[in-house]
Formats: C-alpha cells, structure tokens, sequence
C-alpha cells in the first residue's frame, strides 16, 4: 500500500527528497508561474521606421517604454499582436458592434489584430483629441457612406450598436424625428 503512504504524507518524506528539496521544486514552479505571467520583457526596438515614427512624434524613449508596458500587459498570449478577446478582456468590456468598431480603429493595416506601432499610433490620435475632434471621431465611425451626414440606416445602425437591439428606442425615435426635422439625415453640425 505504497499509494496510500504516499498521499497521507504531506511532507513528502517518502519520496526521496527532503523537505528543502521539496521546498525549493515548489517555489521553483511558483516563481515560473509568476514570471510567466507577470514578465514584461523589455523593449528592444525592432523595426527602424517604428522608430522614426516615434521621433517624428517627439515621443522620448521612457514614454516608449511605458507604452510598451501597457502594451505587453493586454498582449496576454505574447504574440507581439493584441486580438480582440485580448483588447476586451483588458479593458473588461464586452463584445458589441460598438467595441469591434473600435478596435477596428486601433488596427489600421486590417489585419485582425493591433502591433504596437498601431497601438502607438492610435494612442496617440485618441489622446490627442480636442472635444470637436472627438465628435467628429464618433461621427465618422457611423458615417459608413462617408458623405458628410448620417442617415435614417445609419442612424439605426449606431443606436443598435450602442444599445441593442432591444434597447434605445426612445433614443432611435428622436434621432429620426430629428433628422426628418433637418431634411432626413444629420450632419455633423446639426
């Protein structure tokens, strides 16, 4: 009944190895668990237009760092690429048309996921932006035709997104009303 032994033996004296031994294997695996998951390698430029882009933009090497921090905090599985659960999961939000739309935004090549020089650079756009820029910003998120005005489907495209398709709509029957008011579309300064 050696099994037995075995498992009533919380020291694990009788597996061969002393308690330090013991003590030493499990705080081994602590520590790489910690170090896997925690680990923030430093930031070693790769590509030489990255950090052209980065001077051009007045950006200092400390700053550079600390993005690259964040960056590697929401890049969980270390790709060198956010994904979208990833994008998500950070920012504890959950799947809509709306949050898609906006790491959309983030991911400027279309490929499906944000390196760092994307993440950089939409940064930087996003907080960079006055009130009236922000505006326009959500404005031409929705502005799908890209002709200046929303109109009644991309109205109910946006309060979908926003709300549901249950929700919003209070909200949908006065954005319409009020665009039927403005000649059936609103304009960015309407």
């Amino acid at each position: 009944m050696p099994e037995v032994e075995l498992h009533s033996d919380p020291l694990f004296a009788n597996r061969g190895k002393s308690f330090r031994e013991q003590a030493s294997i499990i705080s081994n695996n602590i520590n790489q668990k910690y170090h896997d998951r925690f680990y923030i390698p430093p930031y070693r430029p790769t590509n030489p237009n990255w950090e052209i882009t980065f001077a051009s933009l007045g950006w200092k090497r400390d700053t550079i760092e600390k993005f690259w921090r964040i960056f590697c905090q929401i890049n969980v599985n270390r790709d060198g690429a956010i994904q979208l659960d990833e994008f998500l999961q950070y920012f504890d939000l959950e799947w809509t048309p709306w949050t898609e739309r906006c790491f959309k935004y983030f991911d400027t090549t279309g490929g499906g996921d944000i390196d760092f020089l994307e993440f950089m650079i939409s940064v930087w756009n996003v907080c960079t932006f006055r009130i009236d820029t922000l505006s326009n910003f959500a404005f031409d998120m929705y502005d799908l035709d890209e002709d200046g005005e929303l109109s009644v489907p991309e109205i109910e495209k946006m309060v979908k997104e926003l709300f549901g398709e249950n929700g919003g709509a209070q909200c949908l029957k006065q954005a319409i009303q009020f665009a039927e008011e403005c000649g059936g579309a609103l304009g960015l300064n309407a």
